[in-house]
C-alpha cells in the first residue's frame, strides 16, 4: 500500500453509524464479514482477554467490531489518513497505528485479520512472513481477497483494467484517476504461501451475493460470481 490510499481516505475512512452502512463497504459488511464472523466464532470458545490485529484496517471498522465482542485491537495501517479516520472511528481502547514498532510491540496476536488488502500486495511472501510471526501460538489468520473468478467475470467493466484473460496483475479504479495495482491469487497460491510456514487451513468459503443484499444495494459490477474469497489458517506451533 502507499500514498494512492490517503487520496481515497475519505471514501474508505467512512464512518457506519446505526442507520447508514457506506456504500463504499456495503459489500464488504454484508457479504464478507458474517463469512469472517462465522470462521472466528467457530475457532475461538470465547473473545475476552484475547488479541487481535487487523492488518490494513483502513477506516477502522472491523476492528470496532473486533472490540465489541471482546478482542484486545490493534489496528495497522499504512495510509496516514486512513489512520486518522480510523481513530475517529474506534474506540479509545482500541490501537490505531501507522507504526510497525507499535504493531510489533503488541504481537502476541490471537488473531489476525487482513481484509480486501493482500491483492494489493506485490511481495506478499515479506507481509506473510510478518504476520505469521506476529501470532501467538494456536494463533488464527483471516484473510479476505478477490475471488478470482469474480475479476475474470469483470474484465470488460469500469472497475478492472491491465489484465489479459485468466490473467495475473492488473489495475482496479477504486477512485477517478487513483488505480491500484491488484495480485490475482487463487485459494491454493494463498493456502502454499501458508501452509509452507507451518499453518493449517482450516476455512475457506466464496460467499455468494445474496438477493436481501442485492435488492438493498446497486452494485457498480457483475454478481454473477461470489466477489471475495475468505481462508482462515491456524497457527499450530508450540
Amino acid at each position: 500500500m502507499n500514498n494512492q490510499w490517503d487520496q481515497l481516505a475519505e471514501t474508505f475512512g467512512a464512518a457506519w453509524d446505526d442507520d447508514t452502512i457506506p456504500a463504499c463497504a456495503a459489500d464488504n459488511i454484508g457479504i464478507a464479514w458474517p463469512s469472517l464472523l462465522s470462521c472466528i466464532e467457530r475457532e475461538f470458545t470465547e473473545f475476552s482477554g484475547l488479541k487481535a490485529l487487523d492488518f490494513g484496517c483502513g477506516g477502522g471498522l472491523f476492528c470496532r467490531l473486533l472490540s465489541q465482542l471482546g478482542f484486545s485491537v490493534t489496528g495497522y495501517d499504512q495510509s496516514t489518513e486512513l489512520v486518522k479516520h480510523a481513530m475517529h472511528n474506534t474506540p479509545d481502547e482500541v490501537t490505531i497505528t501507522g507504526s510497525d514498532s507499535v504493531m510489533v510491540q503488541n504481537g502476541g496476536y490471537d488473531l489476525i485479520s487482513s481484509i480486501m488488502v493482500l491483492q494489493f500486495i506485490e511481495e506478499i511472501e515479506v507481509v506473510i512472513d510478518q504476520l505469521v510471526s506476529l501470532l501467538k501460538p494456536d494463533g488464527l489468520i483471516m484473510i479476505a481477497v478477490f475471488n478470482p473468478e469474480f475479476i475474470n467475470d469483470n474484465l470488460n467493466s469500469a472497475a478492472f483494467s491491465g489484465f489479459q484473460q485468466n490473467g495475473y496483475s492488473g489495475y482496479m479504479a477504486l477512485q477517478d484517476g487513483v488505480n491500484i495495482p491488484v495480485h490475482n491469487r487463487n485459494d491454493a497460491t494463498y493456502r502454499e504461501l501458508f501452509e509452507s510456514r507451518g499453518l493449517t487451513a482450516v476455512y475457506l468459503d466464496y460467499p455468494a451475493f445474496t438477493r436481501e443484499f442485492l435488492n438493498k444495494h446497486e452494485m457498480p459490477f457483475s454478481t454473477a460470481f461470489p466477489e471475495y474469497q475468505i481462508q482462515g489458517f491456524r497457527c499450530k506451533r508450540t
